[in-house]
């Protein structure tokens, strides 16, 4: 196989001719998975740190879009936890949150001291290695 027609060869065909053309990049060794659900959740004003979303830490890198809606009339308290810090928002009654962030490896909810109800929808994008 000569260099002058690989332009004109099927892909995949480049680095396989006799000449000085570059190589292709090996595929990568990694594989992105997608997951996606919507559940209610629910507690009272003695539900402490409601675990609604839990990976175990630096297993499977996590990046996360969700939205958290507050159908109650009372407010929630949202903590993210990431790898390395955690972040708590409050939201509102009737309210929602949106939010996108990656290394996430649990999120909690609790409220302001009464009963709540809402729903957690998301979408998460799981890394892992590829078998070959």
């Amino acid at each position: 196989m000569t260099c002058k027609n690989h332009y004109k060869l099927p892909l995949g065909s480049i680095g396989k001719c006799d000449c000085d053309c570059p190589k292709r990049p090996r595929p990568d060794k990694r594989v992105l998975m997608l997951f996606e659900n919507c559940s209610p959740i629910a507690g009272n004003q003695n539900t402490p740190n409601n675990i609604i979303f839990d990976t175990e830490l630096n297993s499977l890198p996590v990046t996360m879009a969700a939205t958290i809606e507050n159908f109650s009339n009372n407010g929630l308290n949202v903590t993210i936890f990431r790898q390395n810090n955690q972040e708590t928002i409050a939201v509102q009654a009737g309210s929602s949150l949106t939010f996108v962030h990656d290394e996430v490896v649990r999120i909690t909810v609790n409220s302001f001291g009464q009963a709540y109800t809402g729903s957690f929808k998301y979408q998460i994008t799981y890394e892992v290695e590829k078998d070959n």
